[in-house]
């Protein structure tokens, strides 16, 4: 929020800049200033104020596209001038200059296009700086519980997200879990990828364990089903790693899930990235991060076997 408000009293400052300057009678300026140094100084003061602007509504807006921050910053900026040199007209000596309006438009011009390039070189240089990055294909499950892991792992992977849960009943909580999931994609501008539903075939896997406890042996079935159907993903698509946004919850078991990924890392031409996301408080962090965004937290794992029981 600070870097906000910052953001925004720069073009605030810069316009009152403008305004005192342009307050000031004519022969309060001692040195004499040439046509072309007046020229100069109304594209710099409206190429400076149009860029602050992109800076600041970009800061803002983050829904808006930067073509139309551009044009908003262009179309605020040459709307200041002409305000400024309405305002000129009853300072002793100044007056309205339509020409004048021509220069600061051209500056509101020159500062926009300053800005779209230079955010296109820094787009090109965070593109080669994640290019660098290894690929990460990240299984995820419930996205109330892994934003926070995807958050944690974008830092260092290029992280592609893999929903695919055929555990998970009625298919309406599916749906409502698949949403979430697309939701945390676009919010964090990452690729998903989607794997078929198939509860059918899941019920058959899992066909006599239907009694099972949590971690039992029921829970191990679908934890290698899911974790074998993201490693053979990543090794078609040639990621460097797979893992798996289960190991954030308490209720499942870390070390079998690590287990069950090194196996398949030895079958497969792809690394297990041997993470167990609960540590130093990472589902206390999953639950804060949640909530912050909105997401929706599911009380139950996933499958029918593990819904609460009715009183």
């Amino acid at each position: 929020m600070l870097s906000k408000i910052f953001k925004t009293l720069l073009p605030v400052l810069w316009m009152a800049i403008i305004f005192t300057l342009s307050h000031q009678p004519y022969d309060f300026f001692i040195i004499e200033v040439t046509n072309a140094q007046q020229i100069v100084a109304h594209i710099f003061l409206y190429a400076v104020l149009a860029y602050l602007i992109v800076f600041a509504v970009a800061g803002w807006e983050k829904s808006w596209q930067l073509k139309n921050i551009i044009l908003f910053s262009i179309f605020f900026s040459i709307f200041y001038g002409i305000t400024d040199e309405y305002h000129q007209g009853f300072i002793l000596g100044r007056f309205v200059s339509y020409l004048d309006l021509i220069f600061d438009s051209l500056g509101a011009l020159l500062g926009a296009f300053l800005f779209y390039h230079v955010k296109k070189f820094s787009n090109g240089v965070n593109f080669l700086r994640e290019f660098k990055k290894p690929k990460l294909l990240l299984h995820v499950c419930c996205i109330g519980c892994g934003a926070y892991v995807v958050k944690n792992l974008k830092k260092d992977f290029r992280v592609v997200l893999y929903f695919y849960n055929p555990n998970v009943f009625p298919k309406k909580e599916y749906d409502i879990r698949l949403e979430q999931a697309k939701k945390i994609a676009k919010k964090f501008h990452l690729k998903l990828l989607i794997g078929g539903y198939g509860h059918d075939d899941w019920l058959k896997l899992v066909k006599g364990y239907e009694g099972e406890p949590e971690r039992g042996r029921r829970c191990l079935l679908c934890y290698s089903e899911r974790l074998k159907e993201t490693a053979k993903m990543a090794e078609k698509m040639n990621f460097n790693y797979f893992t798996t946004t289960l190991t954030v919850s308490p209720h499942k078991d870390a070390r079998e899930i690590a287990r069950i990924g090194k196996e398949l890392e030895e079958k497969l031409n792809v690394e297990f990235l041997d993470k167990d996301f609960k540590k130093q408080d990472g589902f206390k962090k999953t639950c804060e991060l949640s909530k912050k965004l909105g997401l929706y937290r599911q009380n139950y794992c996933g499958c029918e076997f593990s819904m609460p029981k009715e009183e």
